[in-house]
């Protein structure tokens, strides 16, 4: 046991078993911060124990460190299939704030064809992994981004944040297509414009919630505080 104190505050006595240690602001977090890490070290065991599961995927990834989003959905096609039930899991993949040097003249090469290259090589490795693995039919995806991009080029060769981005969706329940029209792009645009947004956000994330998790529309309803239009996707 060692006490503890600091300015301005009530000292307090600490332990490092379970003893009560107070009920103060600073004796309650700390009181937390202890039981998350308890709680932390016992799901570690669940999660390894999934893994150890599966001792073979498709052989179709790139090589360990080429692609980090690839790595990432190749750790969860194994948890998957390894019997963890965790209903979210969430990747992420750097380098879209592309304020400039966006492309070389074609848009077919430079930095933004390079990241939408990897996540295409990324998806299609998983979704090659989870038919391996027979749970295509449990597996779902989304891209989602917190902005999107402006519709012209700035004075960098790239483009500054916009209010709409594209989302793709992937999967054996996902109803192939495209949902929306070609956006109407004046001639005229300026690096101010804006792409205008067709559905909002949380109109995408109700049709998931209801259509692939199976959530009553109401209970979708108080979660997203208002009601949102469903799309035809699942």
């Amino acid at each position: 046991m060692a006490a503890m104190s600091e300015p301005g505050l009530p000292s307090q006595q600490l332990t490092l078993d379970h003893v009560a240690i107070g009920c103060t602001t600073l004796a309650q977090g700390i009181a937390y911060i202890r039981e998350m890490s308890v709680k932390t070290d016992q799901y570690a065991g669940v999660i390894k124990k999934a893994a150890q599961k599966v001792t073979k995927q498709s052989d179709k990834y790139p090589a360990q460190g080429k692609n980090p989003l690839a790595d990432q959905l190749k750790i969860v096609a194994r948890l998957v299939a390894g019997g963890l039930r965790t209903k979210v899991y969430l990747v992420s993949m750097g380098g879209f704030d592309t304020h400039a040097k966006q492309t070389e003249t074609d848009t077919t090469t430079g930095n933004h064809a390079k990241l939408l290259q990897r996540v295409s090589e990324a998806i299609g490795a998983f979704m090659d992994d989870v038919q391996f693995l027979q749970i295509q039919n449990r597996v779902m995806g989304m891209t989602f981004s917190e902005f999107g991009r402006r519709i012209k080029s700035n004075a960098s060769g790239g483009t500054d944040h916009g209010a709409a981005a594209p989302v793709f969706y992937f999967g054996h329940g996902i109803k192939p297509g495209i949902i929306g029209a070609n956006p109407t792009l004046p001639a005229t645009a300026t690096v101010n414009d804006n792409v205008p947004m067709q559905h909002d956000f949380r109109s995408l994330y109700a049709s998931i919630l209801t259509g692939w998790n199976g959530l009553d529309p109401k209970d979708v309803q108080d979660i997203l505080l208002s009601q949102f239009p469903i799309l035809p996707m699942v």
